[in-house]
């Protein structure tokens, strides 16, 4: 007995098979916030990062990144059966078959949520005699519209449902195929067997609280028709029949079911198809049909090929006679069948198909150049006559309304990438071999020089070469760059952090469209070694394809050459010191813990200090001039201190003043003097700190303000016998687990010396103590400020004496516990006990107060759910959260000055991440605001895009100052 074949509804989506496939990820693939709005897969994580650029104190370019936080996309079910979503009685197939045979109804389940489920099927049906002997259903995982074996999911007898047991079906538009098999008694007649006949086809998920109501079951209807004539079905399939081909000895292409496009230089031809080239790609049709009525007829069919095919002209055999070309013209072919071909359509009248006859007409095409990535323009539905179609012509065939199986070919896509300078192309950039970038300024982006210790950008260009949309995961190597560079990536407006959106653990640019690029920005982290290497530096991106992780290129980042800052103010033309951060030097970027130069003067007179400022830029500057009491500026000198600046050679006679300095470019120096007056009413003391800073007053060959700052120091004179000070009291910063060293400076101020042996104590408080904290004391036997070798542990008392005028370097070194919080303080004071007595120098003391950072600029993100998208919730945590499609996420990003001085041109940049969108997510009232901040921050400085979101712009945040953004995104649905 022959079986019937299916109908099946066209404008079928690309589609996953429902058994042993893996789940593809479609958001990652095919979109992200920008690009498709499609609801995120089941369990995909939505991380989202935060950046704040800002200048440091010393003018250098510093940027902060904020904790990550995640969000995790919640399950959300929905599905359909057929073209319905919910129970109906809509009829999905009509079939027609004569007493005794067995007609085939084709369904397809597709799991539309965002995640895998299961789903049961039942299928009820009247019993004989008006009805089915049995009901049976088919896996038909290949969507031919045919069983796949002959091992039913379920069989029902008369009067039973047919239950098909939980079948598992991939989310995001996964499919379970299946064709039900309705068996038409053998002793029917048209009054026992009334046409047509119904079935009813339920689905229900096993999931329900993950589905909407009204979408927990679905359902629709079949009809089966008894017929006393021809009863013609057809399917059509991608397949080679069992009859020879016309040419290559009989020998057809394969017929793929899946595969790239072809070359556009590829032709539709026999022998293009006999031999294909390189790049072109053929498969094969078949249309399959069969008489299972009762009597011979005249079978009509036509079939209108998609757009992503050419028909092979003179391809088509059929297998009534086997090994012979069809003609492709009108009523020019054999006695039996008029076949035309006339461009994308295919007709084709059989004169008379007897009953219980099966047929095949098969033809090759090719795919075409053009043919969409997926099924959406190769998905082929035949349509034919189900019964006899007297009269018909393949010019004129009547009654074709019944559409065949849809017989798709999936178009799988090719990656490729390329990864050049902001200048290149994607054909200037590509690499000289594997790994290595060419040398041209397409492929390589040259910094001409870079301030150690300060961020630099590189503006890079991600070219997809490819024909499909591709995750591009990007790297960097450290290459010849100085030891201690860290490398981080940002989006094209190089404030917006790149992160891993495919949950690879892999920095990645996001979703490119094929055939379009991204630009990204490569930040490289300096470090401040104590001795700058000799240039030039270079260091390798890569990027890889996530579609096909062989493809792989790489560009070049160089900086020329690496210099210790752009400007240098130092009390000498060569400087002291190795760095301006330690012990008394003021080479490199300033203030050093200790003054380099102490001048004394008395009370009412003026100290004149020797400033040189060097311009080590590539262009010409002029920097502005100033002084204060702290590392703060604009700041303030102690009550009733004066300080003028005059040129080199002038003393604080001088009377012509200045307040900036013009500084050649390339290493030029300029020297000035400062002269710096304390009052005449001012009392004794010792080594009063006088800060000297320099700005720029344009902006530097690297677009930023150059800064320096210097530490020295005034002593105003007053008689003592007997007197010592422990000098400076110090202030710093520490990371967990971490430590830092404080110099000090024992002076003899009296007139006598002082008298040894004397000891040396750091002592903590109790509660820093039992936390953790510890301490180290060393003599500074080279008085760099810092310890090393030579240097020499305190384990006693020092024998002294101490003479007058002279001085003991000390240092203190404090080390953090591991555990120890940002901004936890811990305070050390050192004392120094000279021998009880009349000619005892006392018990001079200093604090070194030690705060634990993470960074200067601390950015904290924080994060709640809006399940009603309101704007109203304040996140308090940055606790991973779980989200619904469609449910809302709130941002808040904090930005802390948790150092000692202002940090200025801060802004806290962020990105609407992927899987989510501004739209719909109503905005918190309060989106940007501030604390100690100039200006104070608003709404108005509030930016937004599609993509990013910015609070502040320029702002100068003082210690202890913060900005805060807060914006709201909603996850796609």
């Amino acid at each position: 007995m022959l079986s019937n074949s299916p109908t099946r509804r066209a404008g079928l989506q690309p589609r996953k098979t429902w058994a042993g496939a893996a789940i593809l990820t479609l958001g990652f693939l095919f979109g992200s916030s920008g690009v498709m709005a499609a609801a995120p897969p089941a369990n995909t994580i939505i991380g989202n990062q935060a950046s704040a650029t800002y200048l440091d104190p010393n003018g250098a370019s510093q940027l902060a990144t904020s904790n990550l936080v995640q969000t995790t996309v919640q399950q959300v079910g929905s599905f359909t059966l057929d073209t319905v979503s919910s129970v109906t009685t809509t009829v999905i197939n009509t079939k027609t078959g004569a007493a005794g045979s067995t007609v085939y109804a084709p369904h397809v389940l597709t799991n539309t949520g965002n995640g895998t489920d299961t789903f049961s099927l039942s299928i009820a049906a009247p019993a004989s005699p008006n009805g089915f002997t049995q009901v049976q259903v088919f896996a038909d995982v290949n969507g031919d519209g045919l069983p796949d074996s002959t091992t039913p999911l379920c069989t029902a007898v008369p009067t039973a449902a047919c239950n098909v047991t939980a079948q598992t079906v991939a989310g995001n538009n996964g499919v379970f195929q299946f064709v039900v098999a309705y068996s038409i008694p053998g002793t029917a007649t048209t009054s026992s067997f009334t046409s047509p006949v119904s079935a009813t086809i339920t689905a229900t998920p096993t999931t329900t609280a993950l589905y909407a109501v009204g979408n927990t079951s679905a359902a629709d209807v079949d009809h089966v028709n008894l017929t006393t004539g021809a009863a013609f079905n057809s399917t059509k399939g991608l397949n080679v029949p069992a009859v020879p081909w016309s040419a290559n000895g009989g020998v057809w292409p394969t017929a793929s079911a899946s595969g790239p496009r072809s070359a556009a230089s590829c032709l539709a031809t026999v022998a293009g198809a006999t031999t294909p080239s390189a790049g072109c790609v053929y498969t094969v049709y078949t249309l399959n049909f069969s008489n299972t009525g009762a009597a011979a007829g005249m079978f009509a069919i036509k079939d209108t090929l998609p757009a992503g095919f050419t028909y092979v002209p003179g391809s088509a055999v059929w297998s009534n006679a086997p090994g012979v070309a069809l003609t492709d013209a009108a009523l020019g072919d054999s006695t039996g069948i008029d076949y035309q071909a006339s461009g994308n359509v295919v007709t084709a009248v059989v004169s008379s198909l007897g009953a219980n006859v099966s047929q095949t007409i098969s033809f090759v095409v090719m795919v075409n150049s053009t043919a969409a990535i997926g099924t959406s323009t190769t998905t082929n539905t035949a349509m034919y006559n189900p019964i006899d179609a007297t009269g018909s012509t393949s010019s004129a065939p009547t009654g074709v309304t019944s559409p065949t199986n849809p017989a798709s070919f999936t178009v799988t896509g090719t990656f490729g990438i390329v990864l050049g300078s902001a200048a290149g192309s994607s054909t200037t950039a590509i690499d000289t071999s594997a790994g290595v970038p060419n040398a041209t300024a397409n492929d390589t982006t040259t910094l001409a020089n870079a301030v150690a210790g300060s961020t630099v950008k590189f503006t890079q260009t991600v070219f997809n070469t490819g024909n499909s949309s591709d995750i591009v995961n990007l790297t960097a190597a450290l290459g010849s760059f100085p030891a201690g560079t860290t490398f981080k990536f940002f989006a094209a407006d190089g404030l917006t952090p790149l992160i891993d959106n495919n949950s690879d653990g892999v920095v990645d640019t996001g979703p490119i469209a094929a055939g379009l690029s991204a630009t990204i920005v490569v930040a490289a982290t300096l470090p401040s070694p104590a001795v700058i290497p000799t240039g030039p530096f270079s260091a390798i991106v890569t990027g890889t394809s996530t579609g096909d992780s062989t493809k792989s290129e790489t560009t070049r980042d160089t900086i020329t050459t690496l210099v210790g800052v752009l400007a240098d103010l130092t009390n000498t033309a060569s400087g002291n010191g190795v760095s301006g951060t330690t012990g008394n030097g003021d080479v490199g970027t300033g203030p050093s813990p200790s003054p380099t130069t102490t001048n004394s003067t008395a009370a009412g007179t003026g100290t004149v200090f020797t400033l040189f400022v060097k311009n080590n830029d590539t262009v010409a500057n002029t920097y502005s001039l100033a002084a204060s009491q702290t590392t703060s500026f604009p700041g303030s000198l102690p009550a009733g201190w004066t300080v003028k600046f005059v040129a080199s050679g002038g003393t604080c006679a001088t009377v012509a003043t200045i307040t900036t300095v013009a500084v050649p470019a390339n290493g030029g120096q300029t020297q000035v003097e400062a002269c710096v007056t304390p009052p005449a009413s001012q009392v004794a003391v010792t080594a009063q700190f006088i800060y000297f800073q320099i700005r720029s007053t344009l902006t530097t060959s690297t677009g930023a303000i150059a800064m320096d700052t210097k530490t020295d120091a005034v002593t105003v004179t007053i008689a003592a016998t007997y007197s010592a000070t422990l000098t400076p009291n110090n202030n710093g910063q520490v990371a967990p687990g971490g430590s830092v060293v404080y110099a000090h400076t024992l002076t003899n101020t009296g007139a006598q010396s002082c008298a040894g042996p004397y000891t040396v104590a750091a002592a903590l408080p109790p509660a820093d103590v039992s936390a953790g904290w510890t301490t180290a004391l060393y003599i500074d036997n080279n008085g760099d400020g810092m310890i090393d070798a030579g240097d020499t542990l305190i384990s006693g008392s020092i024998a002294g004496p101490l003479l007058a005028s002279g001085t003991q370097k000390l240092l203190v070194k404090v080390f953090a516990p591991g555990g120890a919080t940002a901004g936890a303080t811990d305070t050390a004071t050192v004392t120094v006990t000279f021998p009880a007595g009349a000619t005892s120098c006392g018990t001079p003391s200093a604090t070194d107060l030690s705060t634990v950072v993470t960074g200067q600029m601390r950015l904290d993100k924080l994060q709640a759910l809006d399940t009603a998208c309101t704007g109203l919730v304040t996140p308090v945590a940055a606790t991973a959260l779980v989200a619904k499609p469609g449910e809302c996420i709130v941002y808040k990003i904090v930005a802390t000055n948790q150092g000692a001085a202002p940090v200025t041109q801060m802004s806290i940049n962020d990105a609407v991440p992927a899987y989510t969108s501004l739209t719909g997510a109503t905005q918190p009232g309060t989106r940007c605001s501030s604390v100690n901040t100039t200006p104070v921050l608003a709404n108005a400085n509030y930016v937004s895009t599609a993509s990013t979101v910015s609070c502040g712009t320029a702002a100068t945040v003082q210690p202890g100052g913060s900005a805060t953004l807060m914006f709201n995104v909603k996850v796609n649905f």
